[in-house]
């Protein structure tokens, strides 16, 4: 594409065409093109931005790059240009079709995360219905105490209700969400938002099935709480009268600040207020009146307060037209003398108080709020099983321990942080001391997680894969309470989440629910075997066949012309390069002299007599540095005496 815009330059573009490659992530006005994948072409006429072209398509882009070089020679006014860091119209489009596609994804998102908590409980809840098909919970106001609990069973007792557990509880508007995941009637939303963080007493009660479901018969024992009761007359009353409920409703009255544009009636909590608001309204002394109304009392207010201004006016007006020596009243008080001074501070203070006045007025308008009242119930019965499962797995988890798993834990917050790939080594020696704080890794051709490829899942498939300078190793670490870290920030990263919000997001995208981790290469024992000495680790390689030689009887043949043994007591010098063991198993250093040890029967000459004793093996030498690739370990140590030697006789060794 240079190629291309170097020859329209010398064609047709001359001093008018210039070209210049910007880094945007060191421009604050081209901040917005930083981290994008696709080339940007902005053109740019007398210091305002007139058109941008995303991409590689270089016929489309020598064709605008042609027509704007001739208005710019035609000087052809532009009706429209924008500012170099200002979005362009199909900027805005992108931008808008980018929003649209995240709040697509984030919605799935929801539904399937939605989904998956619906199926947990649901699987939770049949566990526990079918389990503990007898059990119901209640759940009682703020108003109901534990005191009350004596007069809570009165009714339950009637019923073969039993109470097995009960629990204040401090709530939350967040557990409510779980419960009423089935609940068929929830309570209302304004009763949950007060009740959040309120303690409540929950009932876990064992119902008898033979009077019927759990259920029914709780909302039952419901009623018979909230019911009035008719009781007979008694010496202190004559008549019939009527007992109050054992619990009632409690009304809560919260002021909630109006939105803008909305109206409020003022709702009626009861019979009476609506009788009182009938009776006021006929009286014409309502307390809800309208915008006009209030309007019209203000003005006929301030008219009257004007009058009585004027009136003031005038009678001081009066005042200083009176002859001298006459009484005059100044403000309904005869004038006396040294009184003017008093008028003198009196006028003082109004003039503060208006100025005061004025502070407030230019003060912010306080937000116009309402009065609601929110009823409370006195106890909340679900009317049907599922729910009841739900406010036991919520509420009474213990009670469920016998049959139901413990909840997997919620993933701890995490952040992504990303290095270079050439960063291998080091990352991944740190990470093997903390495995529990990086779960995942893998190899990625970008830090950004929109446009990342997944290049390996693990270091041997990545060093056996093609990759370039560019490629990171990305990590997901958990925010523990670590060092860990901070010790990876040492290491430089190029990118890390700015929070664990963000962090989340990336790590889905970086490693999906289909990820797999990085598979474990297993080390055969007889190619890789590890030796641990104070802390370090040394590998070493073991060949086969030197293994086997090892393991097999090593003789000592020594001789100084070809096919013939040494004499006994003979010096052998040591070929240089070679150590060989005496029979102490000490190492002989290269240039020794060596004694031949006696052969029995090798002075015969004929190789007859006794039966020949095995020849001494070779004790390794101690392993060395220099010696640690190579020396295998002894596998077989030679027997020290004749006494020690296999009982059976040996063959006689062939003559060499």
């Amino acid at each position: 594409m240079v190629g291309s815009l170097r020859k329209i330059k010398l064609e047709i573009g001359g001093d008018n065409l210039h070209l210049a490659i910007c880094k945007s992530d060191t421009i604050t006005s081209l901040k917005r093109f930083n981290k994008r994948s696709e080339p940007i072409w902005l053109f740019v006429s007398g210091g305002r931005a007139v058109n941008i072209i995303f991409g590689t398509d270089v016929p489309k882009l020598v064709a605008m790059l042609a027509r704007e070089l001739e208005k710019t020679l035609q000087k052809t006014p532009r009706p429209i240009t924008f500012r170099i860091d200002e979005l362009q119209p199909i900027e805005v489009e992108q931008q808008r079709v980018k929003m649209e596609a995240i709040e697509r994804a984030e919605r799935a998102e929801r539904e399937v995360r939605h989904k998956k908590q619906i199926d947990y409980l649901t699987q939770v809840t049949d566990a526990i219905m079918e389990n503990m098909p007898d059990i119901g919970v209640t759940v009682f106001g703020p108003q109901v105490n534990r005191d009350m609990f004596k007069k809570l069973t009165e009714p339950a007792e009637p019923l073969k209700m039993q109470c097995k557990d009960r629990r204040v509880i401090q709530v939350s508007s967040d557990q409510f969400e779980v419960v009423n995941f089935g609940c068929k009637n929830p309570l209302p939303p304004d009763v949950i938002e007060q009740l959040d963080g309120k303690e409540l007493l929950m009932c876990f009660w064992k119902i008898d099935e033979s009077i019927g479901t759990v259920p029914n018969v709780l909302m039952a024992y419901a009623h018979e709480l909230t019911k009035e009761r008719v009781a007979p007359p008694n010496d202190e009353i004559p008549e019939e009268h009527v007992i109050p409920p054992i619990i009632a409703t409690m009304k809560l009255k919260i002021e909630i600040e109006l939105k803008e544009g909305e109206v409020w009636v003022e709702e009626l909590s009861s019979e009476e207020d609506l009788r009182l608001a009938q009776a006021q309204a006929k009286s014409g002394k309502g307390k809800a009146k309208g915008k006009s109304v209030i309007h019209e009392e203000v003005h006929a207010a301030e008219e009257e307060a004007a009058e009585l201004d004027a009136e003031e006016e005038a009678s001081e007006e009066e005042a200083i037209e009176a002859p001298a020596g006459a009484d005059v009243m100044v403000g309904g008080l005869p004038s006396m003398p040294g009184f003017d001074m008093e008028l003198d501070a009196l006028d003082d203070m109004a003039e503060d108080e208006e100025e005061a006045q004025e502070v407030k007025e230019e003060e912010p308008p306080k937000p116009l709020t309402r009065t609601k009242t929110v009823k409370m119930p006195p106890i909340w019965v679900p009317n049907n099983r599922r729910t009841h499962a739900a406010l036991i797995y919520v509420f009474f988890r213990g009670q469920t321990s016998g049959f139901l798993p413990p909840d997997p834990k919620p993933e701890p917050p995490h952040v992504v942080m990303a290095f270079d790939a050439s960063k291998r080594k080091e990352i991944l020696l740190l990470v093997d001391r903390h495995k529990d704080d990086v779960p995942l890794y893998g190899y990625f051709t970008s830090a950004e997680p929109d446009e990342a490829e997944l290049i390996a899942n693990s270091t041997d498939k990545y060093e056996g894969s093609p990759h370039s300078a560019n490629d990171k190793i990305v990590l997901k670490v958990n925010k523990a309470q670590s060092n860990m870290m901070l010790s990876l920030v040492s290491y430089g990263p190029s990118y890390v989440s700015p929070n664990v919000n963000v962090g989340k997001d990336e790590a889905l995208k970086f490693f999906p629910e289909d990820y797999k981790p990085q598979e474990e290469v297993v080390v055969e024992p007889e190619k890789k075997k590890k030796r641990s000495k104070k802390g370090s680790e040394v590998r070493e390689s073991v060949d086969p066949e030197a293994a086997a030689a090892a393991a097999a009887p090593v003789e000592v043949t020594t001789a100084p012309v070809e096919g013939e043994a040494p004499a006994a007591g003979e010096e052998v010098q040591v070929p240089a390069g070679e150590v060989v063991a005496t029979g102490e198993g000490a190492p002989v250093a290269e240039g020794e002299a060596v004694a031949a040890a006696p052969t029995e029967g090798a002075g015969a000459g004929e190789g007859t007599g006794p039966a020949a004793a095995p020849a001494p093996q070779v004790a390794p030498p101690p392993a060395t540095e220099a010696h640690k690739e190579d020396a295998p370990a002894p596998e077989a140590k030679a027997p020290e005496s004749e006494a020690e030697a296999p009982a059976e006789p040996v063959p006689e060794a062939p003559a060499e």
